[in-house]
């Protein structure tokens, strides 16, 4: 009986163990070794850490983490948890485990939009997370994909690195007189219809054609990706969820199931950078070693 399976061996739940170990508990992190982020060399904004590759971080992760007395890994895959009345119960493809408390540390299922050559340059030259790779695009001419909720936000937020834009809403809607204005003003150009294609050689985007048959140069592009935590695993738990298919939990990451908890991007349900996950999963476990502490005390 471990005191905690963590699901997911990326920043948060490898931040997890290391807290764990450190507060004396045993601690199983199962991980089937596909990162999000594989797609992209390098990784930015985590002081001490800024261009690491994702490959990297997670080998020395792992090493802090597994250097403590009682914290394990798995290279596998969940299929299901259980939940009795004192522990949980985690099946894998290849094993069964039981444990008092679970952390969900898997982070986002991530889809990309509909567009033809998109994952040839996605993590090389099309992004999502200009927080993260701004820095690299700045002063190039990119395409900025928006709906209707973040066409007031994203274009504002990109000029900071590049005032050369192309909106692109990717058929989702019409720009507003208002947005047309402002655009015109900034000098940023907009089209409305459906993105087709992105071409380039060698992961640099040099293009990106549209269904009305136009086509712009460009150098770079912020992506609109699609998340959820919509995981099979957690198909048999009765958890509560938001308007948004979020996982319902308090500000410590847990969840209406007791002693199942979030961590990282599974509870933000948003991706976001290596930091803001190492951090969350290190306050999450925290809360989670004093539960246990409180229940044998």
């Amino acid at each position: 009986m471990y005191d905690v399976i963590i699901i997911g061996g990326g920043p948060a739940g490898l931040s997890a163990a290391l807290n764990f170990g450190r507060g004396l508990k045993t601690a199983l992190v199962i991980d089937a070794g596909e990162p999000r982020n594989k797609v992209t060399d390098e990784s930015h904004g985590y002081l001490t850490q800024d261009g690491v590759s994702p490959t990297e971080f997670r080998k020395i992760a792992e090493k802090d983490a597994l250097s403590y007395e009682g914290i394990s890994l798995e290279r596998d895959r969940v299929a299901n948890i259980e939940k009795t009345d004192e522990s949980f119960t985690v099946t894998t493809s290849k094993a069964q485990y039981n444990s008092r408390q679970v952390m969900l540390a898997a982070g986002i299922r991530e889809r990309s939009p509909e567009i033809k050559n998109f994952e040839q340059f996605y993590g090389t030259s099309a992004f999502y997370c200009p927080w993260c790779d701004g820095y690299e695009l700045r002063n190039r001419r990119l395409a900025v994909m928006v709906d209707e909720n973040s066409i007031n936000h994203m274009p504002m937020l990109i000029s900071n690195w590049s005032n050369d834009l192309i909106i692109c809403t990717n058929g989702t809607g019409k720009i507003s007189d208002e947005n047309r204005e402002l655009f015109k003003n900034k000098g940023f150009k907009y089209n409305e219809s459906v993105i087709t294609e992105l071409n380039g050689t060698d992961g640099e985007v040099d293009s990106i054609s549209f269904e009305d048959g136009t086509a712009e140069k460009i150098a770079g592009m912020i992506a609109m990706m699609e998340w959820d935590t919509q995981f099979d695993f957690l198909e048999s738990l009765d958890l509560n969820r938001g308007e948004k298919g979020e996982i319902e939990t308090d500000q410590f990451g847990a969840t209406s199931i007791p002693g199942l908890f979030t961590a990282g991007e599974t509870k933000t349900n948003f991706a976001g950078q290596l930091i803001n996950s190492a951090a969350n999963g290190a306050d999450v476990a925290k809360f989670m070693i004093m539960m246990l502490i409180q229940e044998d005390y």
